[in-house]
């Protein structure tokens, strides 16, 4: 078979299909074609499909599956687009009331059309000489198959709250699964000649307590030297963490799951098949209870992508800051990165589009079936400007220091403890304008060094050997900033003592155990602010630069030289470290008030405090701007993002209008983009928007090393691009 991955990655235009029991069982030749030429018009080069997605479940219906496949790929394959099957690879449906059984038999669910759902999908099948019930992940508590089911954070607390997905789990380390699984999937591949998969859902489930049968009791045990304990010892060993063995078993089922992956690979490569493999995950940035296998196999994917589950109006903060991982993890794989969005309306698509631009992404979207393809005006722009907006090259102001450790291995809590100030910091630098960037701890101190800052914020987990980075970054000429917790274990789960990481970083302040609460009085660089409302469990003996003090004088920040850099010490609060979260649809939606003017006052000034200078300032209150290179121009993103936050808590649905994406919009007034450090006159400087077939030339002149463009009245209302050669 042929190599089915693009020549120039950034140049795919990617839809979603969605088919249903209806088009597998009635769909003619001619519904074939007009559902391929309705993509192709629209713009997409290449389809990832949905439908039968706990594939599993379907076990009974297989071979008319992949018929459809198999009839579907030819038909896009006459117009020269590409499909991407995708699936759930290991997740059944099994409903625990009846109400569960009225959804999935509705005929809105898809299932109508498929003889006998209910029996067929509750059965017990033998595949080969095992049975589909003997895959199930086995749930160490309780020794019986695991539901699947998951924790996951949510809201502005990142409270915990518990998911199910109606159904078991198979396990990935259970030989006679993954062999019937490869059967269903080289059947697809060699009849359908599809260009690619998405195995969704490797994940483990049980509420974190699976997977605890026989395979991985042996095979943890192989690797590791441990022994899983039974569900008569498993309240000693679950979620305790400071038991290496615990800390162990996490470890032992990320990899699993990303080993699951690259024997996939192997098997594609096997029947000569090397296909598009792209890979999405919702949240990253918060936690990883299912030990996804995202990140552990991120060598083998071709697009790096999020998926933003929230109604997008009131969630792209938060999607914002997931991007910023995805841009930073795609950079290390020299892969695009990429978006997928739910839009359900006109303006919310175009809202998406841009969004996803100007993080330096690629988008996709999709809604369901029969659903409207809005793709076509930013398709077409992506043709004409693609030079620009492909393979973008951050200038970061800032970079945030990225621990799994922490997020994964910590502590049971270490969303709401660690993790929520992190957010907080990240999205407050995105919504205050800064370029922002991420850096992980197998980066090289090259790597850091691209950045002129770096956030540590509650990195509350960390070898010696990431300190050590850390250190040698600041020497080099680098500011780090420490920010809340720093070192407070070894990357094995051990405790350090309190200043044992600030001794590794070769500085000499100290933190002293002190509760403080209070204003802050913060100063530096010639830079005054006070925060009204701040507060921490430490003090610092101070060497170097006070830079923030306490109503009587108590050291609550420093600055302290270390080389040709500095570390800034920071170990407070200034807020109680507010985010703005995804908002998941749920018919009439309660959606809390705007998170961001005290995003902006507190955690977002506290950052421009503390760095020497920005690249990129404007005085539009509701206008985001990212600034890249590429290998043609410095770019600019404007995106009008007024209105798309509510001032009060209120309702809201999928279908809230974007108020500057809608057709007929206010459009901007006029103002001024200082680039900071920019240095010349462009040979051009132009802005061009889908929202019209004009270019308009944009006056700018030198302010010492400033770029000052002018930008005229009523050049765009919702997003535009500026092009400076």
């Amino acid at each position: 078979m042929n190599n089915n991955k693009a020549k120039n990655p950034w140049q795919e235009r990617f839809g979603w299909y969605h088919y249903d029991s209806k088009s597998i069982y009635k769909f003619t030749d001619e519904d074939f074609d007009k559902a391929a030429k309705k993509y192709r018009d629209a713009g997409i080069t290449t389809i990832i499909l949905f439908g039968a997605h706990f594939r599993f479940s379907y076990w009974a219906y297989w071979d008319d599956i992949v018929n459809f496949i198999v009839r579907f790929t030819d038909a896009c394959h006459r117009y020269s687009m590409k499909v991407i099957e995708h699936h759930s690879s290991h997740l059944t449906y099994q409903p625990i009331s009846e109400n569960d059984w009225v959804k999935l038999l509705a005929p809105a669910s898809g299932n109508a059309y498929y003889k006998d759902f209910r029996e067929t999908s509750q059965s017990n099948p033998t595949f080969d000489v095992a049975h589909l019930d003997d895959f199930a992940q086995i749930d160490g508590s309780t020794g019986k198959p695991a539901l699947s089911s998951y924790i996951h954070t949510e809201g502005k607390d990142v409270h915990w709250v518990f998911k199910h997905y109606n159904g078991h789990a198979h396990c990935f380390n259970n030989p006679a699964y993954e062999n019937a699984y490869w059967k269903h999937i080289k059947d697809i591949v060699q009849k359908a000649h599809v260009d690619g998969i998405m195995n969704d859902d490797v994940q483990w489930f049980g509420g974190g307590n699976a997977c605890a049968c026989k395979y991985c009791r042996a095979k943890f045990k192989e690797e590791t030297g441990y022994d899983l304990p039974y569900p008569d010892k498993w309240a000693e060993f679950f979620e305790h963490y400071e038991k290496p063995e615990y800390i162990a078993w996490k470890k032992f089922k990320k990899k699993s799951s990303g080993d699951f992956h690259r024997r996939m690979d192997a098997y594609y490569k096997s029947i000569g098949f090397y296909p598009m493999r792209p890979a999405y995950c919702a949240e990253v940035i918060p936690f990883d209870t299912t030990c996804y296998g995202f990140e552990s196999a991120s060598e083998l994917w071709d697009y790096i992508f999020q998926e933003c589950c929230g109604i997008i109006r009131y969630s792209y903060v938060c999607f914002a800051g997931e991007a910023i991982h995805r841009y930073a993890m795609a950079k290390r794989k020299g892969v695009p990165s990429m978006a997928l969005m739910y839009p359900a309306t006109k303006d919310s698509m175009y809202a998406s589009w841009a969004l996803c631009r100007s993080w330096g992404q690629m988008y996709t979207g999709t809604g369901g079936i029969g659903s409207e393809l809005y793709d076509k005006p930013y398709r077409d722009f992506e043709k004409i400007y693609g030079k620009y907006l492909d393979a973008p090259e951050k200038k970061p102001d800032i970079s945030f220091y990225f621990s799994e450790s922490t997020r994964d291995y910590s502590d049971k809590d270490a969303p709401q403890k660690f993790m929520k100030p992190f957010m907080s910091y990240l999205e407050s630098a995105y919504v205050t304008g800064l370029m922002c960037d991420m850096v992980f701890c197998s980066d090289a101190v090259e790597t850091f060094s691209a950045s002129p800052a770096i956030a540590a914020v509650s990195v509350a987990m960390i070898g010696d050997a990431e300190i050590e980075k850390l250190r040698s970054y600041a020497e080099n000429g680098g500011r780090l900033m420490l920010l809340n917790s720093f070192a407070m274990k070894n990357d094995d789960g051990t405790f350090r003592s309190l200043n044992e990481g600030l001794e590794k970083l070769g500085v000499c302040s100290r933190l002293v155990k002190k509760q403080y609460e209070g204003s802050e009085q913060f100063c530096f660089e010639g830079k005054k602010h006070v925060f009204t409302a701040a507060s921490s469990e430490y003090i610092l003996d101070a060497y170097g630069t006070v830079i923030a003090q306490g109503e009587d004088g108590e050291v609550l920040a420093v600055c302290e030289a270390i080389g040709k850099g500095e570390v800034i010490i920071h170990p407070g609060d200034v807020s109680d470290n507010p985010i703005q979260p995804a908002v998941w649809p749920r018919g009439n939606t309660p959606v809390d008030a705007s998170a961001i003017p005290e995003m902006k006052a507190t955690n977002g000034k506290l950052l421009t405090l503390c760095l020497n200078s920005r690249r990129i300032e404007h005085d539009q209150e509701d206008l985001l701007t990212t600034i890249y290179e590429t290998g043609e121009a410095t770019i600019i993103h404007l995106v009008n993002t007024a209105g798309m936050l509510p001032e009060m808590d209120s309702f809201g649905t999928i279908k809230d209008p974007i108020p500057a994406f809608c057709d007929g919009a206010n459009k901007m007034p006029e103002f001024l983009i200082h680039l900071n450090d920019y240095g010349r006159i462009p040979s051009s400087a132009e802005l061009v928007t889908p929202e019209s077939e004009r270019v308009t030339l944009i006056p700018c002149h030198l302010n010492e090393n400033t770029l000052v463009l002018h930008i005229p009245e009523k050049t765009f209302s919702g997003y535009a691009l500026i092009i400076l050669k």
